[in-house]
């Protein structure tokens, strides 16, 4: 089993375990299973969902928005009309490939668990538990905003110490896969206010999060320093510890968007580049019309290109 080597802010270390690792290992080596708690039906509604639910903007905020854009919060908050990117196929696909992805990696998890005995996983799938993220607003009101993490885990160290940690499964883009092996998750990303949410309302101080790289393939590989190589995995995972500072951000961002009295009274954080070009959040958000009234699309070619490194197969020249 891997482990990944941990250093505590005074200075302390500990070795927790490389859970893609383990994910990757139980995926790669079919086996009788050995958990109890799989259901083919709970697991096949958990992805069929996405053809049956109807998402209604009710206002509510959710703790999977930590990481919004806080104008978008305050548009939805306000129950403002969408216009901008709406949901279509291929939106719902891309919803079905997470649910599926958070699916088969849960229950391979969970197997993993059993073999192992490093630890146990609980209010996954269709039994996810809500959880509650308490904001003060003012004297004698809070406000209450829900979230439902993947899972909850009860983990071992190295050296035999249980530890309750957040388990969050997420699939990313070619992008987003590269720069979470190259550099992790950081308070500027999403996923991370996402998860830092979770620990605060359930009171721990760890989370996981594994990733599925989408554009990944068998033949991906990964040059080393010294030259050598080695299979790219499609999973890559980090351990995240609660951080109070990025807690304490959130509950103002969600304190000021219930404050408002509409949403154009907060600035918005993002804007277009000197040629008036608008990105990522901006171009995928669903009241980009609303908060740039004078916002068109256009078609533009792409010339981004990616450095990567393939495994090949060869014989030699002479033979």
């Amino acid at each position: 089993m891997k482990w990944n080597h941990i250093i505590e802010p005074n200075g302390s270390e500990m070795w927790l375990p490389d859970l893609a690792s383990l994910i990757a290992d139980r995926l790669a080596r079919p086996a009788k299973l050995v958990s109890t708690k799989h259901s083919a039906a709970k697991l096949g509604d958990s992805i069929l969902r996405q053809l049956y639910e109807v998402r209604d903007s009710t206002g509510g905020l959710r703790l999977s928005q930590s990481g919004t854009c806080i104008r978008q919060l305050a548009y939805q908050y306000h129950h403002t009309e969408e216009n901008g990117l709406g949901i279509d196929a291929a939106s719902k696909i891309a919803f079905i490939i997470g649910d599926t992805t958070e699916a088969i990696l849960v229950s391979t998890l969970m197997e993993a668990f059993e073999e192992s005995g490093v630890g146990t996983l609980f209010g996954a799938l269709n039994e996810q538990e809500e959880v509650t993220l308490k904001v003060p607003i003012k004297p004698g009101h809070t406000a209450n905003i829900s979230g439902h993490p993947d899972g909850s885990m009860v983990v071992m160290t190295q050296s035999s110490v249980p530890i309750h940690a957040i388990l969050e499964v997420k699939s990313m883009s070619d992008y987003g896969f590269g720069k979470f092996r190259k550099e992790g998750l950081g308070p500027d990303d999403s996923y991370y206010s996402q998860v830092q949410s979770y620990m605060e309302s359930k009171g721990y101080k760890w989370a996981y999060v594994v990733a599925y790289g989408k554009a990944s393939g068998a033949k991906d590989a990964e040059m080393l320093d010294d030259g050598s190589w080695l299979p790219q995995s499609a999973l890559h995972g980090q351990w995240i510890r609660h951080d109070n500072e990025a807690v304490g951000a959130i509950k103002s961002k969600f304190k000021r968007v219930v404050q408002s009295i509409e949403p154009e009274e907060i600035e918005r954080p993002y804007g277009p580049d000197k040629k008036g070009r608008l990105s990522f959040p901006c171009d995928y958000c669903k009241y980009y019309k609303r908060c740039f009234p004078f916002a068109e699309e256009h078609v533009q070619e792409s010339r981004w290109l990616k450095k990567s490194h393939k495994i090949k197969v060869s014989v030699g020249e002479d033979r």
